[in-house]
């Protein structure tokens, strides 16, 4: 009874494995398994390696995950998606070889590429939890729970056990679920078929998240995935799935979400005073310290991509195959004088560094070269095609989930957006959200599959 309240039956019933529930209770294993992770302080970063905390949520993460393919590893083999499973393996197994070969210090290799392995063990379970016939919803939500959990996490962790100074950090406390609940509210705002209580509390903790951490550059992700939506909308009513009368229905949840989200806002602003401050001194370019022509943020990059840029030129063969994941980059010294205006340190910055850098295409090409972007051009546009074309083959009849079709679409449409100023993947949480939302389009090719057989014996309805 329990189960028929939150996931409304469907008029297509997939038959479910026998294992489908132990494959369930591993699915939430594995996403709650980084739900408390953090960013290390600066000690551990420095080489202190792992804390005992980061071991056990790696440790739940990768047993879980195998577990999960012992149950369904013959469903590895089903299509479509096992052609991103093979063409993201083949990525991550070229990164580590050309490392490899070119002597990158393995330990660093495998730090940066983490994230990567936690995104093909996310497509995998995503994609072997669909086969065996767990619905669209069921493997979604562990995604929702895991990205609420995290956001207020990373926020008390910084502040409270951290003690980090509230007027100065920022992206220390950001949390990866942030970018992916930017995506899910304009999906279920616009797609879904009816309100439902989730939305609140999503709009509650990410425009709370965004307003304490003043992550302006969040309001880019925001504004992609409302553009995605719509496009999606557009798809949904060409393939009959949705109709025009009802947009005004669908659209009378965005005043409500966004009257909740404005009252969030003002209540924070009149508990964090402070807050407000930053957010004018970030979104009027350092009011309070006028001492730079261009903004410290763009300034970084741009010192990081032209450093890039110069090392790949010393030797250009470098262009085709980068320098492998890990490798150490700096930032340029001809940008070091006016970033040492804004960012005052006694040591010296961006010297030796090897993290997965500010842009994602930029540290695509220094660490793969042009076989690397074109590896990751071609994984995020394989996404957004499966996603179109499961919401596409389920278009006939459709059911309750089928506003789920379109969330790896606008994912990844809303990532693009900010892949020139930021590296989504640079994070454990991350590569784990995209792996998911990479392999829930075969739970619905698999509900597809179906349509036809259940359709002989029973008409096509509508929702």
């Amino acid at each position: 009874m329990i189960r028929r309240f939150i996931d409304p039956p469907d008029s297509i019933p997939v038959p479910a494995s026998r294992n489908v529930v132990w494959v369930e209770r591993l699915l939430w294993v594995f996403m709650l398994s980084f739900s408390l992770d953090y960013l290390a302080g600066e000690s551990r970063e420095g080489g202190g390696g792992a804390g005992l905390d980061q071991l056990l949520f790696l440790f739940l993460c990768v047993s879980s995950s195998m577990g999960i393919l012992a149950l369904g590893w013959r469903h590895l083999i089903v299509r479509p998606g096992v052609w991103l499973i093979l063409l993201w393996g083949a990525y991550i197994s070229y990164l580590m070889m050309n490392s490899v070969a070119q002597n990158v210090a393995l330990g660093r290799s495998l730090r940066v590429i983490m994230p990567f392995g936690f995104c093909l063990l996310g497509l995998m379970n995503a994609h072997i939890a669909g086969c065996m016939g767990l619905r669209p919803s069921q493997i979604v939500r562990p995604v929702f729970v895991t990205a609420c959990i995290n956001i207020p996490w990373r926020i008390f962790q910084g502040l409270f056990i951290q003690h980090l100074d509230l007027q100065t950090v920022r992206f220390e406390i950001q949390s990866p679920g942030s970018n992916w609940l930017a995506t899910f509210i304009p999906c279920a705002l616009l797609l879904r078929g009816r309100f439902h209580w989730s939305l609140l509390v999503a709009c509650a903790i990410l425009f709370f998240g965004i307003f304490v951490t003043v992550s302006r550059s969040m309001l880019f992700p925001v504004m992609a995935s409302c553009v995605a939506a719509g496009i999606c909308f557009l798809l949904g009513t060409r393939w009959r799935i949705y109709q025009w009368s009802s947009l005004g229905r669908r659209l009378l949840p965005v005043v409500i979400a966004g009257g909740f989200m404005l009252l969030v806002v003002i209540f924070a602003s009149i508990a964090l005073p402070s807050v407000m401050q930053r957010w004018a001194d970030r979104l009027f370019h350092n009011a309070d310290a006028r001492n730079v022509t261009v903004d410290v943020s763009y300034l970084t990059r741009k010192a990081e991509a032209d450093a890039i840029w110069k090392i790949l030129e010393r030797d250009p063969v470098h262009f085709i195959n980068g320098k492998g994941i890990g490798a150490s980059y700096n930032w340029d010294l001809a940008y070091m004088p006016e970033i040492n205006l804004v960012i005052p340190s006694e040591e010296p910055l961006g010297t030796d560094m090897w993290f997965a850098g500010h842009s994602t295409w930029t540290y695509a090409l220094f660490s793969g070269g042009a076989i690397g972007v074109i590896g990751i051009i071609s994984f995020l546009v394989g996404i957004m095609i499966l996603s179109l074309r499961a919401a596409r083959a389920n278009a006939s009849d459709p059911g309750p989930d089928q506003w789920l079709a379109f969330l790896p679409f606008i994912v990844i449409f809303s990532m693009l957006s900010e892949t020139l100023t930021s590296n989504p993947m640079h994070e454990r949480l991350s590569g784990m959200l995209f792996g998911m939302m990479a392999g829930l389009s075969q739970s619905f090719f698999v509900r597809a599959s179906w349509i036809h057989a259940v359709n002989r014996f029973h008409p096509p309805s509508r929702p």
